[in-house]
């Protein structure tokens, strides 16, 4: 059983975050795409610190004996998850890294080719 005081500071602490993730949005120092995940984290944990039943609950749905197991184990998934995601955000900026670059040699080639043209007319 949580403390009064625990709660209390659990939910001062996750509207902070919520907070800070609005702002971070609102300055544009983090996406829509990103913050989403975070924002979504929030509120749940938001409504675990408002009704700490639905740990007991989720505690006893999926048969494990400790509510602090629980936390690690949603917490484990979470990291895995955000750790899956941002992999495959970081190989979609690895493919358009290679393209753009790609791209840039083909414009330098057929820079020194029209300045080859330019130079060979004078």
């Amino acid at each position: 059983m949580m403390s009064e005081l625990f709660r209390v500071l659990l939910i001062v602490g996750v509207l902070a975050f919520i907070l800070i993730i609005i702002l971070l949005m609102k300055r544009g120092h983090l996406g829509l795409k990103y913050s989403l995940i975070w924002f979504i984290t929030g509120i749940v944990l938001l409504f675990c610190s408002l009704f700490p039943g639905i740990l007991k609950y989720v505690t006893h749905l999926i048969g494990i004996k400790s509510e602090v197991n629980t936390v690690f184990f949603v917490g484990v998934l979470f990291l895995l998850l955000i750790i899956l995601f941002l992999t495959t955000v970081v190989s979609g900026l690895n493919d358009s890294i290679r393209s753009l670059t790609q791209d840039i040699g083909m414009l330098e080639k057929r820079i020194r080719e029209l300045e080859g043209k330019n130079e060979s007319q004078k």
